[in-house]
């Protein structure tokens, strides 16, 4: 039988899909930088995915502890990142490793809480078995107020629950997920509680203070100087909801995120085997996110937040400037950051948080113009990375894997072959059954990658350009 073959070139089954720009690591300066570059090349996770765990890991030790001011305006240190991964891309491990130094420290903190509340519970009774009368002895139970629960990391809370951590426990706490979608597309995620979660998240960020007015005694609540930094690790297809949800987009909460969807390491992942608790990279981040933790807070007499203030050097505050100008300029009706005005609209105010952030971890009193220009670097990743992800096109599915297919075909040599030699021996994506498997061929076919006669396929010889 004579193949038949197809008119005209092969066309293209994808859409070209804009790759991400390369993660300015080295802007993250010598403490963050080199231990994101250990992380990723010994777990084997691409670097952006480490570097989110790490600047997240930064904002939350440094948060309570400083402030950016600049002209009467106060910025917090608090960052919001949400990373996209599927299972299997190592998302836990890297996590866990640039987290250790917090989740040492709060260990730490629930068993001294543990004495401490043992201890209250003593004092308690003895006080109240004691022979004065009772009221006499309430003014003295009063006084002895029970120790508050040192929740500092909080993956899947209610929104009700985390305001009121953070009123009732600790003013400085991080929302940290590696399974983001616990939290997102939970109970506090649905449409009736989602525009309530996003007003609170968007506040939290703003630094404003919490106002929660209830009729029912003891529900109402008003906090200042609370801090949350957010670091939320999302699947694939919930991202893609996430992205595309209009009420999120209104409510601008996407905005305020520093966004990253690395490009996928499975299959390059070869064993390292090197202890990175041992790394001297990796320790001396270690040892600099411990030391901000063990520093105490600097609270006011009711237990607010008195975070240090961060003033920017002249040269440093003229190129901040000269970017908070610019981005403004590119966000207007023929600007290149006319499509994401959201996240341009906060990308100079996330500018001065990470170089906030990078001063505090480097133990510099004041934002010089290096801190500014190190945080424009990662700030334009973060801009160009938005715009990937909403400016093209979805992937449609079934062409992504007839295209995976072909080059599958390519590289193992099948130049002729038949139906049945691919659901007995090809890829196993593509032999799910014999008709999907005649789904991808189809599109094959019809984009003029293979000529065919009945059930025998030949891949077309294409010519180098």
């Amino acid at each position: 039988m004579q193949l038949r073959e197809v008119q005209g070139p092969p066309r293209p089954l994808l859409e070209q899909q804009i790759t991400p720009l390369p993660y300015p690591v080295a802007a993250l300066g010598d403490i963050l930088g080199p231990a994101v570059e250990r992380m990723a090349e010994v777990i084997g996770v691409p670097c952006a995915m480490a570097a989110q765990s790490v600047l997240a890991t930064a904002a939350l030790a440094s948060q309570a502890h400083a402030n950016v001011h600049l002209d009467g305006r106060i910025y917090p240190l608090s960052l919001y990142l949400l990373t996209v991964a599927c299972s299997g891309d190592r998302k836990s491990a890297v996590d866990h490793i640039a987290l250790q130094a917090v989740r040492d420290w709060e260990r730490q903190q629930w068993i001294a809480y543990g004495e401490q509340l043992k201890a209250h519970r003593v004092a308690m009774s003895l006080t109240a078995k004691s022979p004065t009368s009772k009221k006499s002895a309430q003014p003295a139970l009063d006084a002895q107020p029970e120790p508050v629960q040192p929740r500092l990391l909080t993956a899947e809370p209610t929104i009700e629950g985390l305001v009121k951590s953070l009123c009732h426990g600790l003013p400085s706490m991080g929302l940290f997920s590696d399974e983001g979608g616990q939290f997102l597309g939970g109970s506090t995620m649905s449409k009736d509680n989602m525009i309530k979660a996003i007003t609170h998240l968007s506040t939290l960020w703003d630094g404003s203070p919490i106002d929660r007015s209830r009729a029912m005694a003891g529900e109402s609540l008003r906090a200042y100087d609370r801090r949350l930094s957010m670091h939320l690790m999302l699947q694939p297809r919930l991202a893609d909801r996430l992205l595309q949800d209009a009420d999120i987009k209104d409510q601008g909460i996407l905005g305020r995120c520093l966004i990253s969807w690395p490009e996928r390491l499975v299959g390059q992942r070869l064993y390292r085997a090197i202890d990175l608790t041992r790394d001297p990279k990796v320790h001396l981040y270690q040892q600099r996110i411990t030391a901000l933790m063990q520093k105490p807070w600097s609270r006011h007499k009711d237990g607010d937040l008195n975070p240090v203030t961060l003033e920017l050097s002249p040269r440093a505050r003229e190129a901040w400037i000269a970017i908070h100008d610019t981005i403004e300029c590119e966000s207007g009706e023929f600007g290149e950051l006319v499509n994401v005005q959201a996240a341009a609209g906060k990308a100079a105010a996330n500018v001065l948080r990470m170089a906030g952030v990078m001063a505090v971890v480097e133990e510099s009193t004041a934002l010089e113009e290096m801190h500014i220009q190190r945080a424009s670097k990662l700030m334009d990743y973060y801009l160009a990375e938005i715009q990937r992800l909403t400016e093209q096109e979805p992937l449609n599915k079934l062409r992504a894997e007839a295209n995976c297919l072909l080059r599958w075909l390519i590289k193992k040599n099948w130049p002729t072959f038949r139906l049945r030699d691919l659901t007995r021996n090809g890829p196993r994506f593509a032999r799910k059954s014999t008709r999907h498997t005649f789904e991808l061929l189809l599109q094959l076919v019809a984009h003029n990658w293979l000529n065919n006669a009945g059930d025998i396929f030949e891949v077309r010889h294409v010519p180098p350009h």
